[in-house]
């Protein structure tokens, strides 16, 4: 039987074999648009970006940042941080003498370096010809968010205290003497404000580090010797802590007294509050302080003091940066013996409910009781009968203090500073004096960052152990043991 016949192909007519060819043109055309059009657009957008490094390099190049430049054209990490959004920033840019002037400790290892400069770099707007008198001082969050340089609440990025004092602004670091000063014409870079400062900002090291740097002798020995160093690792991994630290002079008043060894632990807590980091301006915007024993820690900004059921400190210096919190230096210990632990948990569980990761790691512009990365929280205990305590919740907070303020009497007690006079006729920190005598620690005016080890000299700030010193950090010490075990 023969095969049947392969039936052929239909026959399309020219009309059709046209408009397929039209069609098909029409897409070849589509496609060659595309392609010109995206390429266009990665084109100008590389442009763009290039664009932006080299006009961003270019103006502080312009602005006599030359070296500064250089080091930023060699780190496209940082710029790439700096250049992200169009957000507004205010950026502490170092001169070239501060450049120049950088540790080799700092400018041998890149990670170091970069965090460096990131936190030079503050989030959001600043008026820095209004700042917050000194010893007040007007507080930013940076981009230095590093973990293995700061361990704030919520990935926060490290914290810097500005100030002002008559016509003089500067970056305030624990024992620079104002010397750190805001020179110069700013330099509106796009959203960047570039404001040259005169000296680098240090990182901030560990609380065992700050209160090394401010002779807080033997710390590192006590420390090593308590529970095999774990004391040491519990309190340099805390995230969010204030601190109300005595004066040496305190401490052997204090001694004096021959204070039951079974009461330190608990004398030593009413100086620390767990959870929250109280920069100057909070401790008017926000209060309601609890302290890790459980007592009202009650703020008078006309008297500059800090109370504890009976006993009252001036406060000498405000705003020492840690990596994990904030330090406030008082002349006086605040001695109470009375222990609520019930108090003190809640408090700590209201202030850690508060941490809104997603807002604390941008938060921007100055900080105030509404614009932090901690508060107390809606679960605050309510104020102990007679304290003078106002515990108001978080939704009360305040916003006035961020900048411009200019009344307070901290800093003006006996061994203190006038407060609002110019730094450099402050205390400075309890770096090895009690106040009047203004002594600024073994380097003196070439103190680096008082939250670090000395910016020249990693090694700088350690000397011989004292009695009274020894007592200090046994109060810092047995706080926040009893807090984290």
């Amino acid at each position: 039987m023969l095969p049947s016949r392969v039936s052929e192909p239909p026959t399309r007519s020219a009309h059709e074999i046209d408009g397929k060819r039209v069609s098909l043109l029409k897409s070849l055309k589509i496609l060659d648009w595309l392609q010109c059009a995206l390429g266009a657009a990665f084109q100008n957008l590389e442009l763009r970006q290039g664009g932006d490094v080299n006009t961003f390099l270019q103006g502080l190049r312009d602005a006599n940042l030359t070296s500064l430049a250089d080091v930023l054209s060699q780190h496209s990490a940082v710029t790439d941080r700096i250049l992200a959004d169009s957000t507004p920033k205010l950026f502490l840019a170092p001169d070239n003498e501060a450049i120049s002037n950088l540790p080799s400790f700092v400018t041998n290892d890149s990670a170091r370096l970069e965090a460096t400069l990131l936190q030079h770099v503050l989030r959001g707007s600043f008026d820095t010809n209004s700042l917050n008198t000194y010893p007040l001082h007007t507080i930013g969050h940076s981009y230095m968010n590093e973990s293995a340089f700061v361990n704030l609440p919520g990935g926060a990025g490290q914290a810097v205290a500005l100030a002002q004092s008559g016509d003089r602004r500067f970056v305030a670091e624990a024992v620079n003497n104002g010397t750190y000063t805001l020179s110069g014409n700013q330099t509106k870079l796009d959203t960047v404000t570039v404001q040259p400062i005169n000296h680098a900002i240090t990182i901030p090291g560990s609380v065992t580090d700050t209160l090394k740097y401010l002779r807080y002798n033997g710390t590192d020995t006590l420390l090593q010797q308590v529970q095999g160093g774990a004391l040491a690792k519990t309190i340099d991994s805390m995230a969010g802590i204030t601190l109300f630290v005595p004066s040496n002079a305190a401490i052997q008043k204090y001694v004096a007294t021959n204070p039951s060894p079974n009461d330190i632990p608990t004398v030593l807590g009413q100086h620390i509050v767990a959870s929250r980091v109280l920069y100057s301006p909070l401790l008017i915007d926000q209060g309601s302080m609890i302290s890790s024993s459980g007592q009202d820690i009650v703020f008078d900004n006309k008297a500059g003091t800090v109370k504890v059921g009976n006993f009252t400190a001036k406060i000498l210096q405000t705003d020492i940066i840690a990596q994990q919190g904030v330090i406030h230096e008082i002349d006086n210990v605040l001695a109470s013996t009375a222990l609520d632990t019930g108090r003190a948990a809640q408090a700590q569980k209201s202030a850690m409910e508060s941490i809104n990761a997603a807002s604390a790691s941008v938060l921007s512009g100055p900080v105030t009781g509404k614009n932090s990365i901690t508060t107390q929280g809606n679960d605050v205990p309510a104020a102990q009968q007679g304290s003078g305590a106002n515990n108001r919740s978080a939704n009360q907070n305040g916003d006035s203090a961020g900048t411009g303020q200019t009344e307070t009497a901290i800093g003006n007690g006996n061994t203190g500073s006038n407060g609002g006079a110019s730094q450099a006729n402050s205390t400075g920190s309890n770096s090895g004096s009690n106040g009047s005598n203004g002594s600024n620690g073994s380097n003196g005016n070439n103190g680096g960052n008082g939250s670090n080890i000395d910016h020249r000299n990693q090694n700088g700030a350690l000397s011989s152990s004292t009695a009274s010193s020894f007592v200090a950090t046994i109060v810092v010490a047995s706080s926040i043991l009893a807090l984290a075990f």
